[in-house]
């Protein structure tokens, strides 16, 4: 045969499979009507273990991989329309943002003073505390209206110990932004690089200016902020001592830049976020945030992936993450992953709702994190 008529033969295929494919979404239209008569949940594991056992023994050897695969979409997708018509929808209560708040922040002069600017300008007090958990925790107690934390770098990655923070205190995420980083080499003033033997930040700034820091061959030493650094080499009387900070946090403490832009890569930016106690959701707000764990079986994040596709929801961040010693409880064993997702969408969208829904229903841990907007 040529090339022509096999593919006209595959069409003719293509065209019964579609053919069959509707007629058996109607079918399922009806399940799920059944299911919801007797208040039956939309996954049913033995019934789908039994149809690709019987998929199995009905294709010949080579192709069983392929068709569970198949048969396996063809039945989430049945799943996500049933779940897109039993769920209920049950709405989020939104809180109205707060006038001129006050906002909990980590240490004056360091970035994340910038990007309480960028979120406030000038309608706002700030509250700096010592670390990030003070942060978290003045915003669970109420003690700040918002608070502003570092989540990731462009060249460093993403800040550890916000990751781990946010499994352990209860908050929204408001809105997020991103800040330029340009890092200086900060001494006291009248102080040459040659004198200079550590250099103490904040281990992302550190990380970000590490080519220049190892050329130099200097020792490093971390601080809870690149402001924590540069207030600490201000009150010391050692000149060997130096800190990786801003031009603006350099001046803040009376010290000189030594060196400029530092940074191992110049299209540098941290992303911060911005949280609250309650929910609330700019009316722009474009981004949905969460994090789940997914069951211990082949091709099960594929399959959660498969619902946001279904619904036409692009994701646009998926990261994992070790599961922290404050969920060890749900661990199936040493090397069990909490997942982040974020994806373009909006709780005021019904078949959003209905997919998060369906979700914290089923997975062994889910937590949505929020619906914002990403101020340029």
């Amino acid at each position: 045969m040529e090339l022509k008529e096999l593919r006209d033969e595959i069409d003719r295929i293509d065209d019964e499979m579609a053919a069959l494919f509707e007629k058996r979404a109607a079918v399922a239209v009806k399940v799920a009507e059944y299911k919801r008569k007797h208040e039956m949940a939309v996954y049913q594991g033995g019934r789908e273990n039994e149809v690709l056992q019987k998929i199995s023994e009905a294709v010949s050897p080579e192709l069983r991989d392929g068709a569970k695969l198949l048969f396996t979409n063809l039945m989430d997708i049945s799943k996500c329309r049933q779940q897109q018509l039993l769920t209920e929808i049950k709405p989020f209560s939104i809180a109205e943002p707060v006038e001129m708040p006050t906002v909990g922040a980590v240490t004056k002069g360091s970035y994340t003073a910038d990007a309480c600017e960028k979120f406030f300008g000038e309608n706002c007090k700030v509250k700096y505390f010592k670390d990030f958990a003070s942060v978290f925790s003045a915003v669970e107690n109420g003690e700040t209206d918002y608070g502003v934390l570092p989540i990731e770098n462009s060249t460093a990655g993403d800040v550890g110990a916000t990751y781990d923070l946010m499994l352990r205190h209860n908050f929204y995420v408001c809105r997020s932004t991103k800040i330029r980083i340009n890092h200086v080499l900060a001494a006291k003033k009248g102080t040459d690089i040659s004198d200079i033997k550590v250099v103490m930040s904040h281990e992302m700034a550190l990380k970000q200016c590490s080519k220049f820091l190892e050329e130099k061959k200097f020792a490093f030493s971390e601080a809870s902020s690149t402001a924590k650094a540069a207030e600490t080499v201000a009150s010391s009387q050692d000149r060997s001592v130096a800190a990786v900070c801003s031009a603006s946090c350099a001046k803040l403490f009376g010290l000189e830049p030594i060196a400029e832009d530092i940074t191992d890569i110049k299209d540098n930016f941290t992303r911060f976020l911005m949280i609250s106690q309650k929910l609330q959701v700019p009316e722009k707000a474009s981004v949905v945030s969460l994090c789940l764990t997914v069951p211990h079986t082949a091709g099960s994040l594929y399959r959660i992936l498969t619902r946001f596709a279904y619904c036409g929801l692009n994701l646009c961040r998926i990261e994992s993450k070790p599961m922290p010693d404050s969920l060890a409880y749900l661990k199936d064993d040493a090397f069990d992953f909490i997942f982040y997702l974020d994806f373009i969408g909006s709780i005021r969208d019904e078949k959003v709702v209905k997919l998060l829904t369906g979700l914290e229903k089923e997975m062994k841990f889910y937590r949505f994190l929020g619906n914002y907007e990403e101020i340029d």
